[in-house]
C-alpha cells in the first residue's frame, strides 16, 4: 500500500506530465523492502535507468514492478536467509527492457506462468497487457534465481 501511495503522490501532479522513472523507482523500492518479512534479510536495489515516461505508463509499470519484487521478495528467499532482488533497466531505441532478478533458490520444478493463479501475477499479466501492450517472461537466472522480464516498446508513446 506504501507504493501505491507513493506512486500516485509522485504521479498527482497531472496526468499530462512526464515521470523521471528512476527517481520514482528509487523511491518505490525501500518501501518494498521495508515491508518484506523480517526472516527475509534480501536487498533491493536498481540498476540502469529508465528515464522519463508518461505517467500513463509510469504508473502501471511502477505497480507491475512493486508487485514483482514483493512476489521475489516472498518467495525467492527461505527465512532466515540473506539475498538480493535486482530491478534493471535498458533504454535503446524505442524500448526499454525491465528485469527483475532474485538470486534465490529458484523457480518450482514444474512452474508454469501461464497456468499460475496467484493474484499478484494475475495483477501484473492484467497491467502489462492492457495498459502497457507487453508480456512477461519469467525464467531461471544463470548462476542461480529468477529472472522476470519485461519488453516495453517505447514508440509512438
Amino acid at each position: 500500500m506504501n507504493s501505491i501511495a507513493l506512486v500516485h503522490e509522485t504521479l498527482s501532479v497531472s496526468v499530462a506530465e512526464r515521470v523521471d522513472l528512476d527517481e520514482l523507482v528509487d523511491k518505490v523500492l525501500p518501501a518494498i523492502g521495508d515491508g518484506a518479512t523480517a526472516e527475509v534479510r534480501a536487498k533491493v536495489r536498481r540498476e540502469g535507468s529508465f528515464g522519463t515516461l508518461p505517467a500513463a505508463l509510469a504508473t502501471p509499470l511502477v505497480l507491475v514492478l512493486t508487485e514483482l519484487v514483493h512476489n521475489a521478495l516472498a518467495h525467492a528467499f527461505d527465512p532466515g536467509t540473506a539475498g538480493e532482488v535486482v530491478v534493471s533497466a535498458q533504454r535503446s531505441a524505442g524500448v526499454l527492457d525491465v528485469v527483475v532478478a532474485d538470486d534465490g533458490h529458484g523457480l518450482p520444478q514444474g512452474f508454469d506462468l501461464a497456468a499460475s493463479d496467484g493474484l499478484g501475477l494475475q495483477i501484473v499479466r492484467t497491467l502489462l497487457d492492457s495498459e502497457l501492450d507487453s508480456a512477461l517472461q519469467v525464467r531461471a537466472r544463470p548462476g542461480g534465481g529468477t529472472e522476470a522480464v519485461i519488453r516495453l516498446s517505447l514508440r509512438g508513446r
